[in-house]
């Protein structure tokens, strides 16, 4: 889900000389950094193929899976709307240690397919189909570390790794179509019990799952970083 929440790292280094709607700011300025994330969040969630950036919104994906003993789940054809309505609400960078830390306001909606077969909130359940998770607001907070490295005489940045932590600021709507085999009767006791324990169910399954996501989407910032040479690229 969080694909977005990497990749604004890029943004806050982009070089103004090489995308006109990116504003250089110093790097104690905040607001001048909000704003020209801002703008480049607006002008790139369609993605551009040249400079490595997938389309932000929807996101695709994939596949993803949470197994433990008392419960296996996964979800696959994953899509994820609402990163292009992300707010900046802070945005620092440190040149000293070399970070950056990012706050983020989302609206966020997952599709997909689901399966699972366990224990969920621990009432036994099992089921094969559809999902919609949605909530109109979710604050994400972000910190990571990169370096410079070279190869080839050609400077690169890399970001080494990084922590983050999320707060559910509004309600998370969980729909779990095909529960107990399409069987109604028996699905919707246990949906009411997760939808009014939401934020223990979204606890309880969604720390690995957005660990996965954040890797997987510093991988595609690193690949950013190997295609542009710190030349093209600037901290001010």
């Amino acid at each position: 889900m969080l694909k977005i929440y990497c990749f604004v790292l890029c943004i806050a280094f982009l070089d103004a000389t090489k995308v006109p709607f990116i504003t250089p700011c110093k790097s104690n300025d905040s607001p001048c950094i909000i704003s020209s994330a801002s703008s480049a969040l607006e002008n790139l969630w369609r993605g551009v193929p040249e400079l490595g950036v997938p389309i932000l919104d929807p996101l695709e994906i994939g596949s993803l899976r949470n197994d433990d003993k008392d419960l296996k789940l996964g979800f696959r054809n994953m899509k994820v709307f609402g990163s292009s309505k992300c707010k900046f609400l802070d945005i620092k960078r440190e040149l000293y240690n070399s970070t950056i830390a990012l706050n983020l306001e989302c609206p966020l909606r997952a599709t997909g397919q689901y399966d699972l077969k366990g224990k969920m909130l621990f009432i036994e359940a099992f089921g094969d189909g559809d999902f919609d998770i949605k909530t109109n607001r979710v604050l994400i907070y972000l910190t990571a570390k990169f370096t410079t490295i070279e190869s080839a005489g050609v400077k690169h940045w890399k970001i080494t790794s990084f922590d983050y932590s999320y707060d559910l600021a509004e309600k998370v709507d969980i729909g779990l179509h095909n529960l107990f085999g399409g069987d109604e009767t028996r699905a919707k006791p246990i949906l009411e019990v997760i939808n009014h324990n939401w934020k223990e169910m979204v606890i309880e399954i969604g720390g690995p799952i957005i660990k996965q996501l954040l890797d997987k989407s510093i991988h595609i910032v690193n690949k950013f970083f190997s295609a542009v040479p710190v030349d093209n690229l600037e901290i001010v």
